[in-house]
């Protein structure tokens, strides 16, 4: 049996989204480059446009876990956000909520319950095009496959995120 540590900034959908840095580290376009949590202000984008198109997410959440016996695998950075069961914007019957989420080491991914899809776009795509995809999914369920638009671009700060993924692979043992 492996045991997850986890460390996680969460809130409720009215405290999502806010950057902890406290504010002694310069940032690079907004994306603070120190670990832990150099993703957040990815999270804050993702966040601001899930809620300008009335997707906002019951949960959020962002964080780093590791993996093993004693938390000694790779760290890996995640976001999450949670529409819970019953939520007005998903197509009925979801009993089981939609679960959107980014690790830094694979990616996006939508969950419902135990069924698990990938969203096939960029590790850093931008906020806009994941909005399409939880849309997408909230209306035709499980069974969709997410195909990108034409034009699709990443994160308008995807560079200085990568950046900062970097620094925290050299921090964390290598892994990015």
């Amino acid at each position: 049996m492996t045991a997850i540590e986890e460390t996680a900034v969460a809130a409720t959908v009215g405290g999502t989204g806010k950057d902890t840095g406290d504010g002694t580290q310069p940032s690079a376009g907004g994306v603070h480059p120190t670990p832990p949590f150099p993703h957040l202000p990815y999270g804050d984008a993702l966040h601001a446009e899930l809620t300008s198109t009335g997707l906002a997410p019951d949960a959020m959440e962002a964080g780093v876990r590791a993996e093993g016996r004693y938390g000694e695998g790779p760290r890996e950075l995640f976001l999450r956000a949670e529409w819970l069961p019953g939520h007005e914007n998903l197509a009925a019957p979801h009993e089981v909520g939609l679960v959107l989420q980014w690790s830094h080491l694979t990616g996006w991914s939508l969950l419902f319950g135990d069924d698990l899809v990938v969203v096939d776009v960029d590790r850093l795509a931008a906020p806009a095009l994941l909005t399409d995809a939880v849309l997408e999914a909230a209306v035709h369920g499980i069974g969709m496959r997410y195909l990108q638009p034409e034009g699709a671009t990443r994160w308008e700060h995807a560079l200085d995120l990568d950046t900062a993924l970097a620094h925290h692979a050299e921090s964390a043992g290598g892994q990015r």
